[in-house]
């Protein structure tokens, strides 16, 4: 049994992704104690509760304790099961965690999976679903993943109901050493329920800089809602929109997070793709902006699964082989 200091480090929901996701893929039982314990709401919320119980499903595991505001979980990992699954969080908590979570497990199937995740798309303190789709798939389809996805509709807070579709196929992931560099900027802008002109108003932020490949696209969804993402190869940027919040805030938010970013991939992508770079064969290297604390806490938390040498220097990290 591994144990796991859910307060760890940044002490966040990530912890009890990374090791379930983990415990999955190497057969390792897990007990998380502490967690989100620096958190103004400790233990699971909505979003981690179906994280846990999806990664659960998908490899037939047994988990304890798995409850809203529960601040320990131990999970017995079972055989991975490929095939066509639902999970519905039932708030507007984020499907891209979810799926962040399920992705690496369901690689290492023995069959293709589907999975339709129902919740918010587009919320606040996790990845937007356009840069989950333009960032996050491309970077780890470099790594040899086969992944296809799709948004059926969007969902803001506060009720949700936004869905995504994913298609993940059985794939042996290796290292990935060469990145692909892209100055081109191009930025896509959401609008639910909300007047057409907050639109006009954020893309105008991009022209006046000289971008101009921005998308406006009005969409249904259970909550009005507004979100910017922009993109620049593998380094996105991404900000909500907000009651009283001017629009041209929202979009100068989302375009100076894009422009800050130097590196291979972006703050938040470096720390994303590191389980697999870790679970790939063959060495990794990428350099980012700068390293998050986020990083340094995923990174502990790998090596607790997985005999990798994982070197995090200033703006840099390897993999070794």
């Amino acid at each position: 049994m591994i144990e796991i200091d859910g307060s760890y480090g940044e002490g966040g929901g990530q912890i009890i992704r990374t090791s379930l996701t983990l415990s999955a893929i190497t057969q390792k039982p897990v007990r998380i104690t502490n967690i989100r314990a620096k958190r103004p709401n400790p233990g699971l919320q909505p979003q981690h509760l179906m994280a846990c119980k999806s990664v659960r499903n998908v490899c037939r595991g047994t988990l304890s304790h798995a409850e809203i505001g529960c601040t320990e979980v131990t999970f017995e990992p079972g055989p991975i099961v490929g095939g066509r699954y639902e999970f519905d969080i039932g708030t507007a908590g984020s499907v891209t965690l979810v799926a962040q979570a399920l992705l690496p497990i369901l690689l290492g199937a023995s069959k293709a999976s589907e999975l339709r995740i129902i919740g918010g798309t587009h919320v606040m303190k996790s990845p937007g679903y356009d840069f989950f789709e333009r960032v996050f798939v491309p970077a780890v389809r470099l790594f040899g993943a086969d992944i296809e996805t799709k948004m059926i509709r969007p969902g803001y807070y506060p009720r949700g109901g936004g869905e995504i579709e994913i298609k993940v196929n059985p794939s042996k992931l290796r290292g990935c050493m060469a990145w692909p560099q892209d100055d081109h900027i191009e930025a896509i802008i959401r609008l639910s329920g909300l007047p057409a002109m907050i639109g006009t108003r954020e893309k105008k932020i991009f022209v006046q800089k000289g971008f101009e490949h921005v998308h406006i696209w009005e969409d249904e969804a259970l909550s009005a809602g507004n979100a910017v993402t922009a993109w620049r190869g593998l380094r996105g940027g991404y900000a909500l929109g907000e009651k009283g919040k001017r629009a041209e805030i929202v979009a100068q938010e989302a375009l100076e997070a894009v422009l800050a970013e130097k590196g291979d991939v972006d703050l938040h992508l470096a720390d994303q793709l590191l389980a697999y770079a870790a679970l790939a064969e063959g060495a990794t290297e990428y350099r980012m902006s700068a390293v998050s604390g986020h990083l340094r806490t995923n990174a502990y938390i790998i090596s607790k699964f997985l005999d990798r040498g994982i070197e995090v220097t200033e703006g840099k990290i390897s993999v070794l082989p």
